[in-house]
């Protein structure tokens, strides 16, 4: 918890935390990423667990008898079923009273008759789907209660393993990679010859802030391709500050040549 408060404000704790060594820091990282990858995926959790219990309780008061049998679709509707969700449309039609040109009116959707099931975008047909081709699946309005239940079992659990270990591992490239070459860059230009091992552990320390203000945008539901720049951008100023507090200290007492 000092290391996580420090790493914020407290430039000088830099030296210490090259002292600790490589192996130190990237627990620091992990544990960072843990506790703001956690708190981000529950977030996500309780917006998927919401969704999909609204779509499940719309699927059980409005969605008409279905069944998917021996590669053929029967649904329990005399006229063809359309449903359109921002900007994008679902026709079911079973009835044969339409066919799959009905789709060409619209950029993006899907149709589904009694064979098949077409996938469009962009006013093009990208996937087609047989239902012979799954002759071996039987599914009825029950078999889609039960998987939506299921997925809002599944999913989370599922989130809160991987994307600990995926942000981890994204971490640790983005200090290796990137962050630690460029602080040594930053070094050098300071006339600080820091080693490798030394960079990348200032590195990992100065991702702290950008890791918080990315967990923020993450659960404000803020998308913006242009926040990996400002991710960087304040991690390498933070490297800069402290590379700035080393050079005020004496190197024997650091060994960072």
């Amino acid at each position: 918890m000092h290391k996580f408060a420090y790493s914020f404000f407290d430039f000088p704790a830099y030296k210490e935390f090259l002292v600790d060594g490589l192996g130190k820091s990237m627990l620091y990282i992990f544990l960072v990423t843990l506790i703001f990858s956690t708190i981000t995926s529950i977030n996500t959790i309780n917006t998927f667990i919401s969704e999909t219990s609204s779509i499940e309780s719309k699927f059980v008061q409005s969605a008409p008898n279905f069944e998917l049998k021996n590669g053929l679709l029967t649904v329990d509707s005399k006229e063809p079923i359309y449903y359109k969700h921002e900007g994008e449309i679902l026709i079911v039609d079973t009835s044969g009273k339409t066919n799959k040109t009905i789709l060409n009116t619209y950029s993006d959707g899907m149709y589904i008759n009694s064979d098949e099931l077409i996938l469009r975008q962009n006013y093009k047909t990208i996937q087609s789907f047989k239902f012979t081709d799954f002759s071996g699946i039987n599914a009825t309005n029950q078999t889609i209660q039960y998987m939506l239940h299921v997925s809002k079992i599944i999913f989370p659990v599922m989130l809160l393993i991987l994307n600990p270990i995926i942000s981890f591992l994204m971490n640790l490239v983005s200090g290796f990679l990137i962050l630690g070459p460029l602080s040594m860059n930053i070094g050098s230009l300071m006339g600080i010859k820091l080693k490798y091992s030394k960079a990348c552990i200032l590195s990992f320390y100065a991702m702290t802030l950008p890791l918080l203000l990315e967990s923020l945008v993450d659960i404000a539901g803020i998308t913006s391709s242009e926040f990996i720049i400002i991710f960087y951008v304040i991690a390498l100023i933070y490297c800069w500050l402290a590379i700035n507090e080393i050079k005020k200290t004496d190197k024997s007492n650091l060994n960072y040549m």
